[in-house]
């Protein structure tokens, strides 16, 4: 039995024909939908890129959550246990945050391939001539604008794109290697992560006859007066035309499989990461509490027909990716991998209705000084938040916040009226929830204490109680900056643009 997973970097569960969305043009995944079981609460737990790719190959949460950096060398990993089980392993990507900086994800494969030239991926010099900037606030900063000029602006055509170009590659690698008796495809495409720049026929579905400022890769935060509502659309035409272009190029390795005649002993995986934030909330951007960032997807082909055709409603999240894969495989799980994720197997079978009770999900546990600029960023102050989700509630709980925020999960999915004043009670079984959670993943004991409600048990491990939990800045040291070659970028007079690693370091 082969398998091969689609990852999906930044698609929003709601960007689908097959979950609903009635304007949005995404044939090839509506139709994958109908032949497959389609997890319709299926949520991130550790956020964001980094962190939930150490999860899905580990089949763990962390402590509580994975932390952004390399993959250790002394753990134990999925491509690693199926190659001791005869699998040849593939990694095929253009998700630069893998390979940069030695971060290894290649490692337990028995090879890899990567597209270059994503986001901060450092593969070009190319001298360019000046380039002008007249809405700076709007854009990203100059690192981030000068990279992509590199690597982007030559490519107009939409083979040239990033997600047509890491299918075409899957698919070469599957014409060369359907003889194998198993193996493991891993293709992991960074779009539709931002910057969002489709061929225009793909943008004209959705914002036709666009004439205003270039949104492609626009400023992350707070909407505020940054953004009209016409901007707004544009910018959700762009995420939506790239979803579009992605839901094509799936389409290929999908045509490639069956061309080859796999299907009958191939298992497909199409999932996504995590979501993106388009303005609903008042935010552009990724905020692991809100479900535009946490509702991910995830959806099964068996070529058995296991789970056919149907929407699962059981709470799933990315660590139960291992051991789900390891019992369709009837590979025993090492108990060396000490798996946190639950097999998600008898929700195929229809054996069971549920596997948990309650999702978690944040990021490693740091501070965010008041008032300091990444707040902007990330959209909040203090300790970073814990959501808690059950079938019926959707908690954001931060210690020591008055800003704890409770949704009823059925009747308010858009999270639009704050209930924590009327059902106190039931946030405080929620929190419940999750300090049971942190204790489960052997959390370190300051970090219960404090979720317990004792500050002291932070400042007394932690220093003045505003360091990151073991990177005193997670953001800049411990998340290497790009080092660009900025070139030739001119702004409006007056105007002084920060670098992304300037703008999250300063004080």
């Amino acid at each position: 039995m082969n398998v091969v997973l689609i990852m999906n970097d930044t698609l929003r569960y709601d960007h689908l024909g097959a979950n609903g969305n009635q304007w949005i043009h995404t044939p090839v995944l509506d139709q994958f939908a109908s032949e497959s079981a389609v997890f319709d609460r299926h949520y991130l737990a550790s956020f964001p890129t980094v962190p939930n790719r150490h999860e899905m190959m580990k089949g763990r949460y962390g402590s509580p959550f994975q932390q952004w950096g390399p993959l250790q060398w002394d753990v134990k990993t999925l491509p690693e246990v199926l190659r001791e089980n005869g699998y040849v392993t593939m990694f095929i990507h253009d998700t630069p945050h893998l390979m940069n900086y030695g971060y290894g994800f290649d490692r337990p494969f028995h090879a890899w391939e990567m597209i270059r030239g994503n986001e901060s991926d450092r593969s070009k010099t190319d001298y360019f001539d000046e380039i002008y900037i007249p809405n700076p606030d709007q854009q990203q900063p100059p690192d981030r604008i000068s990279s992509y000029h590199r690597h982007h602006e030559p490519k107009l055509n939409e083979e040239d794109k990033f997600a047509p170009r890491v299918m075409s590659a899957a698919c070469k690698w599957l014409e060369r290697n359907a003889g194998h008796e198993n193996f493991f495809l891993w293709i992991d495409s960074f779009d539709p992560h931002e910057p969002w720049d489709p061929p225009r026929h793909y943008v004209d579905l959705y914002s036709p006859n666009w004439e205003g400022a270039d949104l492609r890769w626009p400023s992350l935060g707070p909407v505020n007066d940054r953004y009209n509502e016409s901007e707004l659309n544009h910018i959700r035409g762009l995420y939506a035309g790239e979803v579009t272009m992605v839901d094509k190029s799936i389409g290929q390795v999908l045509d490639t499989i069956d061309t080859l005649g796999l299907r009958d002993n191939t298992i497909v995986l199409i999932c996504s990461d995590h979501g993106f934030g388009l303005g609903e909330t008042g935010f552009l951007g990724k905020r692991p509490f809100y479900c535009d960032t946490l509702h991910t997807v995830m959806m099964v082909r068996h070529p058995s027909g296991l789970g056919s055709s149907t929407r699962i409603p059981g709470l799933t999240q990315h660590p139960d990716f291992t051991p789900s894969i390891m019992e369709l495989l009837n590979i025993d799980v090492p108990e060396e991998m000490d798996i946190q994720g639950k097999s998600w197997v008898p929700l195929l079978e229809g054996t069971e209705d549920n596997i948990r009770n309650a999702t978690f999900s944040g990021t490693y546990p740091f501070v965010v000084p008041e008032n300091h600029p990444i707040s902007a960023y990330i959209g909040f102050e203090g300790w970073s938040p814990i959501t808690v989700i059950t079938e019926d509630w959707w908690l954001i709980d931060q210690p020591g916040n008055s800003s704890k925020q409770l949704f009823d999960a059925r009747k308010d999915p858009l999270q639009q009226h704050n209930l924590i004043e009327q059902y106190p009670d039931i946030a405080e079984k929620l929190r419940v929830k999750l300090i049971n959670f942190l204790k489960e993943t052997r959390s370190p004991d300051w970090l219960i204490q404090l979720w317990q409600g004792d500050p002291s048990a932070a400042n007394a491990n932690q220093g003045d109680g505003t360091a990151f939990f073991s990177n005193p800045n997670v953001f800049t040291k411990g998340r290497p900056a790009a080092n660009p070659l900025i070139g030739n970028i001119k702004y409006p007079e007056g105007y002084n643009p920060l670098s992304l690693a300037e703008q999250l370091d300063k004080k």
